[in-house]
């Protein structure tokens, strides 16, 4: 049996809606894992020269501290600057939020790759259009939000992601930068006209 015309217009709607969302998801996801990873080796490293200025001798740790400070003064400073990071990365939790959109991102994929399935098959029945359906509204329910305030900018990355990739399907040894430079001018000209 196969799908009717508004089942098909349904998963092709899904499945175009659930790629947008992985590629936000993925977005904030690395985004995320990007900041948690940058935090997490500043504070390592001032905590290495935190242990570096307590274990030396007053030369060695004279010449760790920049700028002419007072060994003791740049050793306090550099504390109370790891403890507000530590703070921060405690407060901001980047690597939760990253994992919860790692998360998102594999239910949505799921919810894709059914869909396009589906679509695909010969075989297609209510039930598998059903359990598509259902994919795609526990991923809405338990996955985390795109915040409203990223949504247009990651919409606008997928929309350019798509421009890019159907273009070098068609063109695989064009400039991307070129590609996209000349979208923009086709896309901004005349006061936004079309």
């Amino acid at each position: 049996m196969s799908l009717i015309a508004e089942q098909a217009e349904e998963l092709n709607r899904v499945r175009r809606v659930s790629d947008m969302l992985c590629t936000g998801h993925a977005v904030l996801r690395d985004r995320f894992s990007r900041r948690a990873l940058v935090l997490d080796i500043v504070i390592l490293a001032s905590l290495t020269w935190i242990v570096a200025l307590a274990f030396v001798s007053p030369t060695v740790a004279a010449r760790l501290t920049p700028l002419g400070w007072d060994s003791m003064i740049w050793l306090g400073t550099l504390s109370v600057g790891t403890f507000f990071l530590t703070l921060v990365q405690l407060k901001t939790d980047w690597k939760s939020k990253a994992d919860a959109h790692k998360r998102t991102f594999g239910l949505y994929a799921e919810v894709k790759r059914a869909a396009g399935y589906l679509l695909a098959s010969d075989q297609a029945d209510d039930a598998a259009y059903r359990r598509v359906l259902t994919g795609y509204d526990m991923a809405s329910a338990v996955g985390v939000e795109i915040p409203e305030s990223c949504f247009l900018l990651l919409k606008k990355r997928h929309k350019i992601k798509v421009a890019l990739s159907k273009h070098l399907d068609e063109h695989p040894f064009a400039s991307l930068l070129l590609f996209r430079l000349r979208m923009w001018q086709r896309d901004n000209r005349a006061g936004g006209k079309e």
